[in-house]
């Protein structure tokens, strides 16, 4: 990701298939500028990626280690795992198994190189969000802990804690 990705970020997560599960992050440029441009400077580990279909930006995945992190690492007991965000953004892809096949990919060919010795990821999607659970079961995370995850306008979400142990992941889903 670069800021000129910033406009799509924003963009995407406007969409309602979007919003109703990702945190409003980047309402604006300046919300995308002043949440993503931390790490885009080298000043917050997390590492952000925009995801390509036909040579078009489509979604975007993150990924970092949970102890950076210290307000996750109290929220798992697993500090040295890699925790994922991801969205599609182009409704066009949704449903289409796109998402599954995108996270594959992701864990696969940028986490799995990028954090070696890293034994587990990490994904905590909303407890209502069922289609990005399915995709998750898909790759083989299991589900864990249900918790509260606390969000900026003092609010709370309640999400699945769900890991996936990466030697298991195969080509297969």
């Amino acid at each position: 990701m670069t800021r000129a990705d910033f406009p799509d970020v924003v963009r995407w997560q406007a969409q309602p298939h979007v919003a109703r599960w990702w945190s409003h992050d980047a309402p604006d440029l300046a919300g995308a500028e002043a949440h993503y441009g931390p790490a885009l400077d080298g000043d917050d580990p997390t590492r952000m990626w925009v995801v390509e279909a036909d040579g078009r930006p489509v979604g975007m995945l993150q990924d970092y280690r949970i102890g950076d992190h210290p307000e996750y690492a109290l929220l798992t007991a697993r500090p040295d795992a890699v925790g994922i965000d991801y969205l599609v953004g182009d409704v066009d892809l949704v449903g289409t198994g796109f998402g599954t096949a995108m996270l594959h990919v992701f864990l696969r060919d940028v986490v799995r190189p990028g954090y070696p010795d890293a034994t587990e990821a990490f994904a905590a999607p909303d407890h209502r969000n069922a289609a990005s659970l399915r995709v998750l079961e898909k790759l083989g995370f299991v589900q864990g802990l249900w918790f509260d995850e606390p969000r900026e306008d003092g609010g709370v979400d309640t999400v699945v804690g769900c890991t996936l142990v990466l030697t298991r992941l195969d080509g297969s889903y």
